[in-house]
């Protein structure tokens, strides 16, 4: 029995980013000067990240703390 290794369609996550506007991020950001020493991890990227991690179920280990 062979698997369809051929993905169609989107992964969810990447839909529910393509529902967010980055512009409604950045113009408050850049409003309160929020990015001004962010030289990679800009807030839109940090809002995915935390996004991703509720998303995935993510659980803090604090045992390695």
């Amino acid at each position: 029995m062979s698997k369809n290794s051929v993905f169609s369609g989107q992964p969810i996550f990447g839909q529910i980013v393509s529902l967010m506007d980055k512009a409604k991020v950045d113009t408050p950001a850049n409003s309160h000067g929020r990015d001004r020493y962010c030289k990679r991890f800009d807030t839109f990227e940090h809002l995915i990240t935390m996004l991703y991690g509720v998303v995935s179920g993510a659980t803090p280990n604090y045992a390695l703390a």
